[in-house]
């Protein structure tokens, strides 16, 4: 081998050899350019203002914005399929409710594997459900009216914002777990549907604590249950469904953040420490707590096995359910 094949055997294996260094040194540096954030929902609900107010924040603390993208339709899956595609480089992340972890079970095809194809960033927060009735309905207490759905099968109807939105999920699991039967009414939105209980069209809304609070406030709809494993501080006089007859049960919605499957771990974890600091910021606590959202201090790994561990309890009921794919 001759001098100048030995010099370029050495330079290749020195440049082999800083290919890790620079990925690590560009890591370190991350981020160094505006993050994009696809929030696959229309501009003015709840997931696009949660995400919003901490994507401001998030990007104070890395002196980089967040950059928030509408890429609303088809549920949601516009958006995601398009971070599904996009470079894992930590430069563009999604923004998506817990209907992220239900998609297998709601389409029959999908450009994108909702499970698979991301890596889960964190939680941005979860957001308790009432149970909420007629302002002048004969049910005092969630027991009761379980009682009578079981007695008197198909008597009862339950409102919710549409076919397998976390609050129909949750009404079709009360009615498997209990084995009554309440039949399911969809509408557009928690507004609508919360209209007609009101209006005592529906008999029943698992309703998120959001848009149900200011009602139950001026006494247009009256609660008789939460759907969390403990009181409110909202509601504290309001019982958990745990304690009419079914332990342990407990059942929030709520936010994530995801980033294309095979963003380096190091962007995953650093993104995961700005959002938690991000979310426990006073401001950013007080904008939560307009949206009915507590803020959720999980770290990535705890996020990810949540998220699985939500999106197979949540595809079995729609099984159970007999929910069909669209």
């Amino acid at each position: 081998m001759n001098k100048r094949t030995l010099l370029a055997a050495a330079c290749s294996a020195i440049a082999i050899g800083a290919l890790p260094l620079a990925g690590a040194q560009a890591q370190d540096a991350y981020p160094d350019k505006p993050i994009r954030v696809i929030m696959p929902w229309a501009a003015g609900g709840p997931t696009d203002v949660v995400g919003r107010v901490i994507a401001v924040r998030m990007g104070e603390i890395l002196g980089q914005p967040l950059v928030i993208e509408s890429r609303p339709g088809a549920s949601g899956t516009i958006g995601a399929a398009q971070v599904a595609r996009a470079p894992a480089d930590g430069y563009t992340v999604l923004m998506n409710p817990s209907v992220q972890g239900i998609y297998p079970a709601q389409f029959k095809s999908l450009t994108f594997d909702p499970i698979k194809d991301f890596r889960m960033v964190g939680v941005l927060g979860t957001v308790p459900m009432v149970a909420v009735v007629p302002p002048d309905s004969k049910f005092k207490t969630f027991g009761e009216l379980i009682a009578q759905a079981k007695a008197q099968p198909g008597s009862l109807s339950f409102a919710s914002p549409g076919v397998a939105t976390l609050p129909h999920l949750a009404g079709e699991l009360i009615n498997t777990t209990t084995k009554a039967s309440i039949s399911h009414v969809g509408y557009r939105g928690s507004s609508p549907a919360l209209t007609d209980v009101a209006g005592g069209h529906v008999d029943l809304m698992y309703a998120p604590l959001a848009p149900a609070l200011p009602l139950i406030q001026s006494g247009k709809v009256r609660p008789i249950a939460v759907t969390t494993k403990a009181r409110l501080a909202e509601l504290p006089d309001v019982p958990t469904i745990a304690e009419n007859g079914l332990p342990g049960f407990d059942i929030v919605t709520w936010y994530g953040m995801w980033v294309p499957k095979d963003t380096p771990e190091p962007i995953v974890a650093k993104l995961n420490k700005v959002m938690i600091e991000a979310s426990q910021s006073p401001k950013v606590v007080e904008a939560l707590k307009s949206q009915g959202t507590l803020p959720s201090t999980m770290t990535y790994q705890e996020a990810e096995a949540f998220n699985l561990a939500e999106s197979a309890r949540w595809i079995k009921v729609m099984k159970d359910a007999n929910i069909q794919p669209e």
